[in-house]
């Protein structure tokens, strides 16, 4: 669940603290617990203090010098992100880091200095990006900015593209008044939503009014029988009516400003359009600011239907969404600024910052409450979050951002390891450094990943966890050692549950058994693997199916069973449809296993699914690596898809463009294995290197590179699959016949 869908109320909740006594400034609150500050209000942040940093940030009181210097520092480490992003070829989640850095800012925090010196780079990107997608009203707002922070020789372009942008909307509003005062008044929040400037905010204030302004004055002509607006008009009347009071207020709250959200609604009739709980809400949070009334104003915040009568407009509903979530942040901020030790504050904050790409700070800002609020439901929320925040990061290929959530998570790991309070948690504290060792294994830090998993296991063993202990003991060439770890995980709960995970362990064990010679004791294994699998192929959702059946097809590639495990594969691209993770998984397992058996065509026919499926860039640069290394290997003439991949991504500034660089032959082996900075990236260099070689008939060099590749230490990765398999040779197929199961 996401902050944008009013993650408010969460499972930590706890009763609202009280204010604290004593005289209260006339605009905000004051704070029940201010916490220490940990970093500097500094202009510059750097990666290692930005979780810290944006929770001194949320702490600093609004319009204090303290708050814009820390706004500053936060948003200028959210333009060098954003800038690493465009230059990796990611523009949505650099457009995201963007959105993260202007939703903590209050109007007169945005100055020139604030985006530091990557802003206008990131910015001039951000309006070529927006440009692309028409969306007018950000691309304005990034221009708006740009006009602050670029050489006047500069500004008379951009000034062209303001008022290009400001004819198409006033020609595209529409024919009749109210219809043109909307268009309007949505392109001016479009606007504010992302410039938090004070000219945005007084923009869209009276572009809104005026919008519900005009919308009242055909309500009164219809009702006095006057006037019969046309569908359009009577509509977007509709519209105004049952929302422009709520876009008048979230327009002040996405500052905490609440004082102006009243000033706003008693203008016209502004406030009898408004939905009184909201109302109400704010009233009290002005009266009397709390924690406990900034949430209520969040929660009134929630969105409603649209008006009786009015249609679904797709185009529309998504900005009434973000700014209602822009406001809702805006008064969790202050609830959490007031009181960071309440858990409902501290989570809705955390979720939030999740939500715009800033997760990495969510342990940080849940540390106060954690520290003060020892209980199972708390900790454990603030646990998950942890994990949620993880893995996002791992998922968007950053891993040392997920090492920083970890990092960040210490304060909430020393409270979650109380004897007392461990046993009590799920998700518990050995979760979360398993989730550390596994992304430690998939880079191939294999010494801090066996320290974690095995503080992990001490607490807590699963079966998952003594898999990825016995593959490091495996690495380690401490085969018995690893034997031992994957029969004790086989009685594990979660082994006998997950019928994949199960058959991951049977694998491992044959295929260690097969390497110490025993072919016999190999076989065992997978029998029993194959038979398990069996029984549940058809059952579950689609990823289920599609992981059972890739599985399948290893265990029958296994026995040699080559053409049923091709079958399998099919059938777990069938159930891939729908998930392009999956489709991915499965795509890169036909892919190499074609590779291995020197199959060009069938390696060329699933890069070309892949292609098709549009899978991420990164997973079809190693798919195209392989066909193209197949092609050298059989001097055959190129078919052009795996050079169409490599050459998209050659201009990626991250690893994986190296990689593509390679296949195309614009960098040299000792260049690329010169160039890599992790144990994964030199195992993946190392395989390609001696791949080069095997494919210019060194065969002897190629193998001696390819065990230096094995070794390396990213033993997660394809790469050392393949060079096992292309190592063994004959041996990587058992014989003997293949169980009968009654598979298709």
């Amino acid at each position: 669940m996401t902050a944008s869908r009013w993650l408010l109320v969460l499972a930590l909740a706890a009763p609202p603290f009280l204010a604290a006594c004593g005289p209260t400034p006339p605009q905000v609150g004051r704070p029940v617990h201010s916490p220490e500050r940990t970093t500097a209000a500094a202009a510059e942040v750097s990666d290692d203090a930005f979780a810290s940093a944006v929770r001194d940030l949320l702490a600093a009181d609004p319009g204090s010098r303290e708050r814009s210097s820390r706004a500053a520092g936060v948003c200028a480490r959210q333009m060098v992100r954003s800038s690493a992003r465009f230059r990796s070829k990611s523009p949505d989640r650099a457009l995201s880091a963007i959105g993260g850095a202007m939703a903590v800012l209050r109007p007169g925090d945005l100055t020139p200095s604030a985006l530091g010196p990557e802003g206008p780079t990131v910015m001039r990107a951000a309006a070529l990006e927006l440009a692309k997608k028409g969306d007018e009203g950000r691309a304005r707002a990034v221009y708006e900015i740009l006009m602050k922070v670029v050489p006047d020789a500069e500004r008379p372009q951009i000034k062209a593209h303001l008022d290009a942008i400001q004819a198409w909307v006033k020609d595209t509003s529409g024919a009749g008044p109210v219809e043109q005062a909307g268009g309007q008044a949505r392109a001016a929040v479009s606007r504010a939503l992302l410039e938090p400037s004070p000219e945005a905010a007084k923009e869209a204030d009276q572009k809104v009014a005026e919008w519900l302004e005009k919308a009242i004055v055909l309500r009164n002509a219809y009702r006095a029988r006057k006037a019969t607006p046309t569908p359009k008009e009577g509509n977007e009347a509709l519209r105004a009516l049952g929302s422009a009071g709520t876009t008048l207020a979230a327009l002040h709250l996405r500052h905490a400003d609440v004082h102006g959200a009243l000033a706003a609604l008693e203008r016209g009739q502004a406030k009898e359009v408004t939905r009184p709980e909201l109302v109400r809400a704010m009233e009290a949070a002005a009266d009397k600011p709390s924690a406990g009334r900034w949430l209520d104003v969040a929660r009134a915040l929630r969105p409603t239907a649209a008006p009786s009568g009015a249609r679904d407009d797709d185009d529309e509903a998504p900005q009434d969404q973000d700014l209602a979530r822009a406001a809702a942040f805006g008064a969790v901020m202050e609830a959490y600024r007031l009181d960071p030790t309440l858990p409902e504050a501290a989570g809705s904050a955390a979720a939030f910052l999740m939500d715009y790409g800033m997760g990495e700070a969510a342990p940080a800002v849940l540390a106060e409450a954690v520290k003060a609020n020892p209980e199972p439901r708390v900790v454990q929320t603030a646990l998950g979050m942890t994990l949620r925040a993880m893995a996002e990061e791992t998922q968007n290929d950053e891993p040392d951002a997920a090492r920083r959530v970890f990092k960040a998570a210490a304060p909430l790991l020393a409270v979650a390891d109380r004897p007392d309070l461990a046993p009590k948690l799920r998700p518990g504290p050995a979760r979360v450094r398993a989730m550390m060792g596994e992304i430690e294994v998939r880079e191939g830090r294999l010494g801090d990943a066996r320290a974690l998993l095995e503080q992990a296991a001490a607490v807590e063993k699963s079966a998952a966890t003594l898999l990825l202990l016995a593959r490091i003991d495996w690495h380690d060439q401490k085969s018995s050692a690893a034997l031992a770890r994957l029969r004790e995980a086989q009685g594990l709960p979660d082994a006998q549950k997950d019928v994949g995970l199960r058959a991951e362990i049977l694998l491992a064990q044959s295929d260690i058994l097969r390497e110490e010679g025993d072919a016999q004791g190999a076989r065992a294994p997978l029998v029993e693997a194959l038979k398990d699998l069996a029984k549940v192929r058809q059952a579950g959702e689609a990823e289920d199916r599609a992981r059972i059946e890739r599985a399948i097809a290893r265990v029958l590639d296994r026995f040699g069973a080559t053409a049923p495990a091709a079958k399998a594969l099919d059938r777990a691209l069938d159930a891939s449809a729908r998930d392009k993770r999956q489709a991915a998984a499965t795509v890169g397992q036909q892919v190499a296993r074609a590779f291995v058996m020197g199959d060009l065509k069938t390696a060329r026919e699933a890069l070309a699914r892949g292609v098709a499926f549009e899978l991420e860039g990164g997973d079809l640069v190693y798919y195209a690596m392989w066909v193209r290394v197949l092609e050298k290997q059989q001097r055959a003439p190129s078919d052009g898809t795996a050079e169409r991949v490599l050459t998209h991504s050659k201009g990626d500034q991250r690893w994986v463009g190296r990689i593509a660089a390679f296949g195309l032959g614009l960098v040299k082996a000792d260049d690329l294995v010169a160039a890599a900075k992790t144990p994964a990236q030199k195992t993946e260099a190392l395989f390609y290197a001696a791949i080069e070689r095997r494919a210019a008939g060194d065969v002897k060099g190629g193998d001696d590179a390819l065990r230096q590749a094995v070794a390396a230490g990213g033993l997660e990765l394809m790469e050392v699959a393949i060079a096992r398999d292309i190592l063994s040779g004959a041996k990587a197929r058992l014989s003997g016949p293949v169980p009968e199961v009654g598979l298709p």
